[in-house]
């Protein structure tokens, strides 16, 4: 029987709906905590992944990696890294998720890819700092400071003048500035989020905040949104930039720019996205993770790995 391992830090919705899409094909579910995993030389495989022991899963999805030190998150990452490099399936792959979680990185990758994105900035100076809103200011434009490795718009700060850095204490001494973007409606603060699978988007919703942090975390409404073609496209453009196997893509329509890729999460969640399609987005997950391990079986079966 094939073993899928689901790895977060706290099993709960989001791993219901993966094994209640995995169970029917015949998988054995193993729930388990990158923290609890351990490198391991004695084993047969050289890793310890509990619920599995020395052996080694047939393949994985990450929900999610608990917040911890430098050295606990690279051990973290090790493990997918190593599974990735036995030609185990993962979604998403420690590279992915290096990739996705620095914001910066994210913001060069889309720019280099050509893909639509706010202006950004990141350095280690508040003199560069400052300089930089005061040239946002000149522009008659503002900014948002953002931690670089921050999540469900926690710690954000808009930037309407040099001055306004003096009482921000940056997350881990790094300015990332991001261009603010005004709503292309007045005083309609909203942006879309993508999900897509394998580069195609399977689902999409409306976010809409009171104030301009459209985040469902942070108390924003979501609503149902047709999947068109042109922010479809878009989000497709920005997973393929950085390449994740799966995603969901934030994106905001400027005033006179057309549509822009906020951010990729590579490990997104899609509570209130299901809320708003008829989309088993789970079972588009499950499927997609399948087609991979079985790829991956075709692929290897003239090797000794055994699946």
């Amino acid at each position: 029987m094939l073993r899928i391992v689901i790895f977060n830090n706290s099993h709960g919705w989001h791993s219901k709906q993966l094994e209640a899409a995995l169970a029917p094909q015949g998988v054995a579910i193993i729930r388990s905590n990158l923290a609890q995993c351990r490198i391991d030389l004695d084993s047969p495989s050289g890793l310890h992944i509990p619920g599995l022991g020395g052996d080694l899963p047939d393949a994985a999805i990450v929900r999610g990696i608990a917040a911890g030190s430098f050295e606990q998150i690279t051990l973290r990452l090790d493990v997918l890294h190593t599974l990735a490099e036995f030609g185990i399936p993962v979604l998403n792959t420690a590279s992915a998720i290096e990739r996705t979680v620095d914001k910066a990185r994210t913001s060069l990758l889309l720019r280099h890819r050509r893909v639509p994105t706010p202006r950004a900035w990141a350095c280690e100076d508040l003199a560069q700092a400052r300089h930089l809103s005061a040239q946002a200011q000149r522009e008659k434009r503002e900014l948002v400071l953002k931690p670089l490795f921050g999540c469900q718009g926690q710690g954000i700060i808009r930037i309407g003048k040099p001055a306004d850095l003096e009482a921000c204490e940056p997350t881990g001494g790094l300015y990332y500035l991001q261009e603010f973007i005004r709503p292309a409606q007045p005083n309609i603060w909203q942006d879309w989020r993508v999900f897509v699978i394998g580069h195609r988007p399977i689902a999409a919703m409306v976010r809409r905040g009171q104030g301009w942090i459209t985040n469902v975390a942070r108390g924003a409404q979501y609503f149902p949104a047709p999947l068109e073609r042109e922010i479809g496209a878009l989000a497709c453009q920005a997973t393929q930039a950085v390449a994740v196997d799966y995603g969901g893509v934030d994106i905001i329509q400027t005033p006179a720019q057309g549509f822009q890729v906020l951010e990729v999460n590579s490990i997104p969640s899609w509570k209130a996205l299901q809320q708003t399609t008829e989309v088993n987005i789970a079972g588009a997950l499950a499927k997609n993770l399948l087609e991979r391990l079985h790829s991956s079986y075709f692929a290897h079966s003239g090797s000794s790995q055994k699946i």
